[in-house]
């Protein structure tokens, strides 16, 4: 049903108001006439019913006094036919019947219910005689110049059934009669009607046609139109061309937003493919810088050497800090942003993410101290995205150290339920900095903002860290507060609700180490492009008690897989070389082992592409663990000890 049938038609009001006035004229004119036919029938029916009482009265008079009952009942049978009663009867003076006539279809009796008699007297009336007349014989005995004698009474019987069928008759004829003409003023009503409502419906139907967008100018009809209609039409068509001007410019508007948005996504897919092969790019090399870094500091330096070494470390870090923020703002311009649910120890997270910058804290002169207040639920376990959170606090803390020259930085982590099941985290990382002058503090959660601006700021930075903190904890749910003044500190607040986890679900263990070969010398094999990278990566896994082999691209470590007579307990893949990549490779070695009936070997990404799908890609084509480019020593020995069981050291 279309949303603009709703409701009574016009036709039908319109109809309803030209036939209500016809209808009510007709019934009250046919009431006021039917009422007068049936007066006039019912005192018509009296009248002659009567008149022939009185006509029969002065008939009868010879036969009555004559006392000849033939003639009587002749004259009252001829009498009956002629007329509407039902029986005519004659009685004497003394009220005896003398003479009976009815119809044929009445009984030969004298029935007197439903009928309504009409009486005449009979009456003798004295004969006048001329006053010369000798004949005195012939005048009776007693003289009746004075008056007329009363010798008997005619009755006229008319039943009621004759004024029924009159009536009757009456009604049906002025039934018909009101109903034709009903029929025929609708009838006149309706063409009428048609002729006043074709132009509203032509109109209707092209206001349709305007909004399905058919802007064409019609024709003003103005034969039989009325004025108002003719305006109408004009006005319509004045609005089809205004509507069909807007529309070509809507059309061209869209065309230019059409491409305007085909360029911004090439742009943004540029950007996209950019970023991905800068991450790679610049993982690559950082990852040789780091790995070169870690294994220098094994060695016997002097400490003049070590602060060289920490210092590199620390400006590689910082690089690959802003590499990782890059990355995650393209993550969220994206949509391809995605928050992880998994179950961790809340306290335990925030303690070591400030115990990891006790140390920096120190070298600055800076007091690092943390405080825990609130209703803690007693196992600490909740369910969110612990390295997100942990993000955050880092960021913060790394903001507070590097803007305060002396002092302290104070970390408070407080928590309080909300309801069953839920808890709000609230943590404040206080400085005793220069602060933030009142008016830049909208400022600071912009992207790439600096306090301080120009080639003279006091401080470094890509001036992304609040920005992506701002953006982060939104994410999660919470929001973000700060509280400064110039020359006294800031205080960075952060709330998130965090689900508690349920006594079923722990924090996710490691999946359990696979024992080696039990040889003296586990074999590894690291297929890696970058001479760098396979130095590092060879180093690394010397360290943790590997014999390893080196190949530079997949065809090569297929071959050495291949003739490897006591087969690798690990293989660490790149997933982008020349000749075959890592993707491909690894689906070649789990065809090979399936084929050959030989056990899986572990295979762990090695790749600098952090985008997110990478490490889905990398379990869809076989691989077992995924590790990220620039390779931590610590976080090397972490994977390969979930598939490696590897000496104590």
């Amino acid at each position: 049903m279309s949303k603009y049938s709703i409701g009574t038609p016009l036709s039908r009001k319109l109809l309803l108001l030209g036939a209500l006035p016809a209808i009510v004229m007709f019934i009250t004119l046919i009431g006021f006439f039917t009422s007068a036919r049936l007066d006039d029938a019912r005192r018509d029916l009296s009248e002659s019913s009567q008149l022939l009482a009185d006509s029969l009265a002065p008939s009868l008079e010879y036969a009555v006094v004559a006392g000849n009952p033939l003639a009587l009942q002749e004259m009252l049978s001829q009498s009956i036919q002629y007329s509407k009663a039902d029986w005519v009867r004659v009685t004497d003076v003394m009220g005896d019947p003398i003479g009976f006539a009815a119809r044929d279809d009445i009984p030969a009796t004298e029935p007197t219910a439903g009928i309504t008699i009409y009486a005449a007297e009979i009456l003798q009336k004295p004969l006048e005689f001329e006053t010369n007349r000798q004949a005195s014989w012939f005048e009776p005995e007693y003289g009746f110049t004075s008056g007329a004698l009363r010798v008997g009474t005619v009755e006229v019987g008319v039943s009621d059934r004759v004024l029924q069928a009159r009536r009757n008759n009456i009604l049906w004829s002025s039934v018909t009669v009101g109903l034709l003409l009903l029929l025929f003023t609708i009838l006149v009503v309706r063409h009428f009607l048609n002729t006043i409502l074709s132009p509203i419906y032509q109109v209707s139907g092209r206001i349709s046609r305007l909004i399905e967008t058919d802007y064409r100018i019609n024709e003003v009809n103005r034969r039989g139109n009325s004025r108002e209609l003719i305006a109408i039409e004009q006005q319509l068509n004045e609005l089809a061309e205004h509507l069909g001007t807007l529309k070509s410019s809507r059309d061209q508007t869209l065309a230019v937003s059409e491409h305007a948005r085909d360029k911004a996504e090439t742009a943004s897919n540029a950007k996209s493919e950019f970023l991905a092969a800068m991450s790679h790019e610049l993982r690559t090399p950082l990852n040789g810088v780091l790995g070169m870094i870690d294994l220098v500091q094994e060695e016997a330096l002097s400490l003049r050497q070590k602060d060289y070494l920490q210092t590199a470390r620390q400006s590689t870090d910082d690089l690959l800090t802003v590499i990782n923020d890059i990355l995650d703002y393209s993550r969220m311009d994206s949509g391809a942003f995605n928050l992880e649910q998994q179950v961790f120890n809340l306290r335990t997270l925030i303690g070591n993410c400030v115990a990891s910058y006790r140390h920096i804290s120190e070298e600055h002169g800076l007091a690092l101290t943390l405080n825990f207040y609130g209703d803690w639920p007693e196992k600490h376990l909740v369910l969110g995205d612990a390295p997100r959170l942990r993000q955050i606090l880092a960021c913060l803390l790394d903001n507070a150290i590097k803007f305060t020259n002396e002092g302290f930085v104070n970390v408070q982590a407080g928590c309080c339920g909300v309801e069953d099941g839920c808890i709000i985290l609230t943590c404040s990382v206080s400085d005793s900095g220069s602060g933030i002058p009142q008016e830049r503090v909208s400022d600071m959660f912009g992207s790439f903002e600096q306090l301080d601006a120009g080639d003279n700021r006091s401080f470094g930075g890509a001036g992304m860290g609040l920005s992506l903190v701002q953006r982060l904890v939104e994410l999660l749910g919470g929001h973000v507060q700060v509280e400064t003044s110039l020359g006294q500190g800031s205080s960075f607040r952060f709330e998130l609700p965090l689900e508690l986890a349920s006594p079923t679900e722990t924090p996710k263990p490691s999946e359990p180490a696979m024992p080696a070969s039990g040889s003296p010398s586990m074999q590894a094999l690291v297929v890696e492009d970058n001479p760098v990278n396979q130095r590092v990566a060879v180093a690394l896994l010397t360290h943790l008690g590997f014999h390893t082999d080196m190949v530079t691209n997949g065809k090569e470590a297929l071959n050495s897989l291949r003739n490897s007579h006591q087969g690798y307990d690990v293989i660490l893949m790149d997933c982008q070389m020349p000749v075959m990549d890592g993707y491909e490779t690894t689906r070649y070695i789990r065809e090979w082992e399936s084929g050959n009936g030989v056990g899986r070997t572990p295979v762990i990404a090695l790749t600098a592409d952090v985008l997110p799908g990478t490490e889905l890609n990398c379990r869809e084509s076989g691989m077992d663990d995924y590790l990220s480019k620039p390779v931590r020593k610590e976080h090397l020995r972490e994977v390969v000890a979930r598939w490696v069981k590897l000496p104590e050291h």
